[in-house]
């Protein structure tokens, strides 16, 4: 009887230690791909600052949807700039002078992930200055067992003021 409860006790205390290290390695992996997320972020926005057309139409899907500020939405032809020296919008040219993104959060779901960061920004379009500072929400997606991820759809929202309390 010992013997054998011994033996269902350390079949159990095997089950715990593998489920265990299976969820610590999990952990792991995401922690990785969150990483890789935050770095791709990052770098998707240095491309755009630097007019990368061959390595944007490389990163973003086919079906890359972008709303901008004022709720417009641009495809994938809207927004990768070709061989120009400002890349042109519906609303006009636009020309970054500089760009740092700060990624906050990366949310995983089995081949979809969501990034949101902070945009600081100094840029202008067709001569306005853009707000300085920006929300971005990034969706990335993986297609056929794809390792690499695609950029399928972003959002940006400028980041008002607080108003200024009753005097």
């Amino acid at each position: 009887m010992h013997v054998q409860r011994f033996g269902l006790t350390l079949a159990f205390c095997a089950l715990v230690a593998m489920a265990v290290t299976a969820h610590a390695q999990k952990d792991v992996d995401s922690a990785a791909v969150r990483e890789e997320l935050m770095t791709v972020e990052r770098e998707s926005h240095q491309l755009w600052f630097k007019r990368d057309s061959a390595a944007l139409d490389a990163l973003m899907s086919e079906d890359f949807t972008f709303v901008v500020m004022n709720g417009a939405v641009e495809t994938k032809a809207d927004v990768v700039p070709g061989d120009r020296t400002a890349a042109p919008t519906r609303r006009g040219r636009l020309d970054v002078q500089s760009l740092e993104l700060k990624p906050e959060r990366v949310t995983l779901r089995g081949n979809a992930a969501i990034v949101i960061g902070l945009l600081h920004i100094k840029a202008t379009v067709a001569g306005r200055a853009l707000p300085g500072t920006m929300r971005v929400l990034s969706v990335f997606t993986r297609e056929n067992d794809d390792a690499k991820w695609r950029l399928t759809a972003r959002s940006i929202t400028p980041i008002l003021a607080p108003p200024r309390a009753p005097q």
